[in-house]
């Protein structure tokens, strides 16, 4: 069985030398062993860093994934960890990480080959995928396996030589890997190589028990590699009729549904998937779990469909066999729509709402986000299955007071445990203060006010009830009161966003109309601090700002250095006065200062002025905040985070910044 595989020859020996100074304490690990190491940040990327995250790449049985090791502080730049291996761990790579998911800094040892590691088992010998994991994991290039390093590749006569040691020692499990093997094939001897996937497709055939996984990775190097479609369709036959309920008959079925126009047909279509392929099968399933984005896709228009047709209870009975990303979707599509736009009544919306959060409820550690190898490790994946769980609970918990079911609404209050999650939407922090208060709950209501506070995201009304409560002796003393209740890490953050998003760009002399239909040249703005808001009546996030923008507006009434405009732009121009006059005078706006764009030539389009801003960051979008100070654009950022107080503090921040200059 060996010899006929091992047909490289290589003429160079390897020999893995480490240059981790920053990395000790791993010395010849062994599988199902504890292992401890010391990580020393000092001289790295990660040096001086308050917090770390550490994850553990892991190749076990020939399947990869990721988990959380947690680190221990020491001494300035000491980092202790320790992870206990799984007996069939064949190799293991760690990753030390600062920052969030969006803006990371990372130390992977990258320039010196990683902090990567094959085991031994108790009589010193490699496991079964350590010379494959060894050999394939750091030719990124060409195996793409995971995102570990951004560098480091080693040679393909290389990887060659490892895979080769792994049929050497390991050929009996070829058919675990066997896509990998191909893929080294193709690397050494050419994609279109039509001779030799033929030689190796008939020996693998003629010396293992078949199984659907080497018939489909056949399959697909004879339809996608080397375009025989002929060649594919005779595999895929063979698996077809072997394996009547596998990936591949699965995979043909769900195509020929998705196809389907939605409607009763459709619908009937999709429950006989679901009986013929349940869903915890797919998952129990190492060479298929990746298949379970196929009934996510599925039950979004089959849940939809019975949720427009009012067809709650049979919507309801579906949704035990749903995960929580698929529960989550549905929600967000069917509920959140529906309240929001008012698209049907909230008493007939209720039920399968209150059923999809108790389902979510059941479902939120199933981590049913992370079925790809290496996408997320498992805290990863729960942190954003928590952020939509809460995104839906705060939904959940409008509709439940707009139904007057207070009682129902607190018993939810239990599960914000996570302050940091629990308070990032300032809509959703003053409902849950309003039912606090509703049911005289003013300790708890007055807790509520102040964690918004304390995380930024409080609204206007929010502190307005605050100020009541704390009755401050002034203005002086009531922001200091506020400044005292914010977390300085977040204040230290927010502040370095908008850091991030300070500029100085010439801008040209650019005309404005005021509500009277004057001309208004960005000239007389000379010496002043000029806070522009680009906003549309049209553009729902803009309007939302606003209330946000009020208190940025109100804290500098009485400073004659700073000026706020809010440019109505991409609308109807001068034209559309009366439509923004009635919606600033019936929500508090009225002292607004409102100019018009105007229309640019040879467009039909209302939006002259910003189109010069526009090009500066190759985005028309709004809401967009501008600050210029003598023709020089100084800050711009774009969107609403959805915090009142946060747009705000970040106006405020970046003014100051200004100001200094």
């Amino acid at each position: 069985m060996k010899k006929f595989l091992i047909l490289f020859v290589f003429c160079a020996y390897f020999t893995s030398t480490y240059a981790q100074s920053r990395l000790s304490g791993i010395e010849k690990p062994q599988a199902g062993s504890l292992i401890s190491f010391n990580y020393q940040a000092s001289g790295g990327p990660l040096e001086n860093r308050d917090t770390l995250s550490c994850t553990i790449y892991l190749y076990e049985d020939y399947l990869w994934r990721m988990d959380d090791v947690t680190l221990i502080r020491g001494e300035k730049n000491q980092w202790k960890g320790n992870y206990q291996l799984a007996d069939n761990c064949a190799l293991f790579a760690l990753s030390f990480l600062a920052g969030e998911a969006w803006n990371r800094t990372i130390d992977n040892n990258d320039e010196n080959g990683g902090y990567v590691f094959t085991t031994l088992d108790a009589q010193g010998r490699m496991l079964p995928g350590g010379y494959l994991g060894w050999g394939t994991f750091r030719k990124p290039s060409y195996f793409h396996i995971g995102n570990y390093f951004q560098k480091f590749d080693i040679q393909d006569e290389a990887v060659e030589m490892w895979t080769t040691k792994e049929m050497e020692h390991y050929a009996v499990n070829l058919p675990k890997f066997v896509n990998v093997y191909m893929d080294m094939v193709a690397l050494r001897m050419g994609e279109k190589n039509r001779k030799a996937v033929d030689f190796f497709f008939q020996k693998i055939n003629k010396e293992f028990a078949m199984t659907e996984f080497i018939y489909s990775t056949f399959e697909n190097i004879y339809r996608f590699r080397l375009q025989d479609q002929a060649k594919a369709d005779s595999i895929k036959s063979i698996m077809l009729k072997q394996y009547p309920h596998g990936f591949s008959a699965r995979a043909q079925m769900f195509h020929q549904v998705e196809a389907m126009q939605v409607g009763e047909e459709r619908i009937s279509k999709t429950e006989e998937f679901f009986r013929m392929y349940p869903y915890n099968k797919c998952v129990e399933d190492p060479f298929s779990r990746k298949q379970a984005y196929m009934y996510y896709n599925l039950t979004r228009p089959y849940a939809s469909f019975l949720f427009e047709g009012k067809q709650y209870d049979k919507l309801i009975a579906a949704l035990p066999s749903m995960n929580f990303v698929t529960l989550s979707e549905v929600f967000r599509w069917n509920i959140f729509r529906a309240y929001k736009l008012r698209l049907a009544k909230n008493d007939s919306v209720y039920p399968v709402a209150k059923a999809l959060m108790e389902q979510m409820v059941q479902k939120r550690n199933d981590l049913s986000n992370n079925m790809e190898e290496l996408r997320y490790t498992p805290k990863e994946a729960q942190e954003l299955l928590d952020i939509q769980f809460y995104e839906r609970l705060g939904i959940y918990l409008q509709l439940l007071k707009d139904l007057n079911k207070n009682d129902e609404a607190l018993t939810w209050f239990s599960y914000y445990k996570d302050d940091v999650l629990s308070y990032t939407d300032a809509t959703v922090n003053q409902t849950r203060y309003e039912i606090l208060s509703a049911a005289g709950k003013k300790e708890q209501a007055l807790e509520v006010l102040k964690n918004s506070v304390k995380y930024n995201t409080i609204t206007t009304d929010m502190m307005t009830a605050l100020r009541e409560e704390v009755k401050p002796a002034s203005d002086a003393e009531f922001k200091v009161y506020l400044d005292e209740l914010k977390g300085a890490a977040l204040k230290e953050a927010l502040y370095e966003e908008v850091k991030s998003h300070m500029t100085d760009v010439e801008i040209p002399t650019f005309e404005l109309l005021d509500m009277d239909g004057n001309v208004v040249s960005s000239d007389r703005f000379k010496d002043k601090i000029v806070v522009i808001d680009f906003w549309a009546n049209w553009c729902a996030p803009c309007k939302r700002a606003f209330e946000g923008m009020k208190l940025a507006v109100d804290a500098y009434a009485n400073d004659p250095e700073v000026v706020f405009y809010f440019v109505n732009t991409m609308d109807f121009g001068i034209k559309g006065k009366p439509a923004v006059e009635k919606y600033l005078n019936n929500n508090g706006y009225s002292h607004f200062k409102v100019l018009f764009d105007t229309l640019k030539e040879g467009t039909k389009g209302y939006n002259k002025a910003f189109s010069i801003f526009s090009r500066q960051f190759n985005s028309s979008g709004i809401p967009r905040k501008v600050i210029l100070k003598n023709g020089r654009m100084l800050y711009t950022a774009e969107g609403y985070s959805g915090s009142p107080s946060q747009l705000a503090d970040e106006i405020s921040y970046a003014v100051e910044l200004i100001r200094k200059k």
